[in-house]
């Protein structure tokens, strides 16, 4: 009887060996059965669509719209704050380069786009992050310096423009001040701007660039979606970028500014003459292109960092770059009471918004960044300290 449970058991798990095949085959079953990354970004985007392409010369526009918005209300732009007078943005007791000050007076919360200018104080900054600002709040912020030739001024600052693309990538990632100085040259140079501080703000608010700028939105803007929540855009064969928003809402708020940035980043007479190579006109992206790019999101490593206001970046890395802000809101809601007196469990919830995500290209410095320098061994600081 013994024996013919042991032959039974050696059956079964030789059939099993057989049916299961090779080790090699049965890791890359595994690894097609692994589902992609569920986050915040990646429920945006089961909500979103891809319409067709808006063309303007070499730039391409591809909307993004929402077929269902899991909407945050009550949330200002930057301008429509300081509109309003509920938005003081001023210089840190002791005036330091790369920090500010933002100090919001509403009920209201605030989002700001890294990119943005404000103009004023010592020197005109730029915003090397996202930030959501809450109701009546003090909140500081990295910023990086825009105007290389001045520090002196006033406390206060104003809303400004936007940032051209290049500026924009290069303050997102902090790949230092200098670079982003040697960015705000080449931006002036391409706007044909010259000015004694070097600053990108004259640059960009310039009359001719102001008008060029309208003159190619309008081109756009028009055939836009209604339901329109963002952009993916490329320029001749390479998509350079996208920005995605919580809202059509936010979204329409930003619009201008957003496409002022890509709009602005390219020489205006080389943007509206088509690229040929030979005699092959250049193809560019098409909606499946755009889609195989939005979908390396959901493969992506989607690591959180700093905590901006009441909003939380998160890092993207991997088949895609870039960063998201987003925001979590808590409800608590009691169900209806019974009899006098008695205290009903309570429901939490959470919920998750995206309310940016900027997209962009990797900057990687050629010159390698110094190590940071390791600490300090007791014994060797002991002999240091008798000494």
């Amino acid at each position: 009887m013994r024996t013919t449970v042991y032959i039974l058991l050696s059956l079964c798990l030789l059939l099993s060996a057989v049916e299961d095949g090779p080790a090699e085959n049965r890791t890359e079953q595994k690894a097609v059965a692994v589902r992609p990354t569920v986050n915040v970004l990646t429920r945006y985007l089961d909500r979103a669509d891809i319409h067709p392409p808006v063309k303007l010369g070499r730039l391409t526009v591809f909307p993004i719209g929402l077929n269902r918005t899991n909407r945050l209300d009550n949330v200002l732009t930057m301008a429509q704050a300081m509109e309003k007078k509920l938005l003081v943005i001023e210089e840190m007791k002791s005036a330091q380069v790369p920090k500010a000050r933002f100090v919001n007076k509403s009920g209201k919360m605030i989002f700001l786009m890294a990119g943005e200018i404000i103009t004023g104080g010592k020197q005109n900054r730029t915003l090397t992050t996202d930030a959501l600002l809450g109701p009546d709040s003090v909140t500081v912020l990295p910023v990086y310096c825009v105007q290389r030739g001045r520090w002196a001024g006033k406390k206060r600052f104003s809303a400004g423009t936007m940032a051209p693309q290049g500026v924009r990538e290069r303050a997102a990632q902090k790949v230092g001040q200098s670079e982003v100085w040697s960015e705000v040259a080449r931006a002036n140079r391409r706007l044909k701007s010259t000015n004694a501080s070097g600053d990108l703000s004259v640059a960009m608010i310039k009359p001719e660039n102001v008008k060029h700028l309208k003159k190619l939105r309008n081109k756009i803007v028009p055939k836009l979606p209604k339901n329109c929540a963002g952009i993916v855009v490329a320029k001749d064969k390479r998509i350079i970028g996208a920005d995605l928003f919580n809202s059509p809402e936010l979204f329409a708020a930003m619009r201008d500014k957003v496409l002022d940035s890509y709009l602005s980043q390219y020489d205006p007479k080389k943007l509206q003459t088509e690229l040929r190579v030979g005699a092959v006109m250049s193809i560019p992206p098409s909606q499946d292109d755009v889609r195989k790019y939005l979908q390396a999101c959901y493969k992506a490593r989607f690591s959180p960092a700093e905590k901006r206001g009441v909003g939380r970046i998160y890092k993207i890395h991997g088949p895609r770059f870039g960063q998201t802000l987003a925001y979590q809101k808590h409800f608590v809601t009691r169900a209806p009471t019974v009899s006098p007196g008695q205290r009903m469990p309570e429901d939490r919830t959470i919920r998750k918004y995206m309310i940016h995500t900027a997209l962009m290209q990797r900057i990687v410095p050629v010159k390698p960044r110094p190590p940071r320098p390791g600490p300090i061994c007791p014994q060797v600081q002991g002999r240091r300290t008798s000494r």
